[in-house]
């Protein structure tokens, strides 16, 4: 299957999962990831990293969830995509039901999905870390099904298998690396990623 869907699989247990209203901080909003969202967060990141039009910018969530996903191949993304971004100053959680999750990328997930019910929730927890003077990596540090963490030793054989067949991710499957440059920065805050340029 073409990367477009098959991998947003990637970005569905790595850069995703459930946002269950008990797991998320009450300061956070969650918000819609969409396909326009791609368009408004490169537009930011352009000027702030490229044309140096501004010298600080943040990014919607969603927009930059949406970002994420176009850098990992997931350039279409259906009208009714029910997965929603919530994001703190430590942590980014993107999420909805299986049920929500494209035909493919629930085959691709088989191994963790094939016998839950289709209104089973999902979530993954993802850090931004520095990755040196001119990067910054999104790192997935877990993921629940239901709110039960799935098991570390079965999470990243997952993963490691994902992360074989997309080279967008590092070997484990659960590092994404961005460039920004040198002196640049880019850190989580309530609902979105803030830029800051050198």
């Amino acid at each position: 299957m073409p990367l477009t869907r098959t991998g947003f699989a990637i970005f569905a247990l790595g850069l995703t999962a459930s946002l269950q209203a008990q797991t998320a901080p009450p300061d956070t909003v969650s918000r819609p990831i969409g396909g326009d969202g791609v368009a408004r967060a490169s537009a930011l990141v352009d000027s702030v990293y490229v044309d140096r039009l501004l010298h600080q910018a943040t990014v919607d969530g969603g927009d930059f969830t949406a970002y994420l996903m176009a850098r990992l191949g997931v350039r279409d993304l259906p009208a009714d995509f029910r997965y929603r971004v919530s994001i703190d100053t430590s942590l980014i959680r993107i999420g909805g039901r299986l049920a929500d999750l494209p035909v493919e990328a629930r085959a691709a997930l088989a191994s963790l999905v094939m016998v839950l019910p289709p209104d089973t929730r999902l979530e993954g927890q993802v850090e931004l870390r520095s990755a040196g003077p001119e990067a910054v990596r999104f790192h997935l540090r877990s993921a629940t099904v239901q709110g039960i963490p799935v098991p570390e030793a079965f999470f990243s054989s997952l993963m490691s298998d994902i992360g074989r067949r997309y080279p967008a991710l590092t070997a484990t499957g659960r590092d994404l690396y961005v460039q920004i440059p040198a002196g640049g920065r880019m850190q989580l805050v309530p609902g979105g990623i803030a830029l800051t340029g050198p």
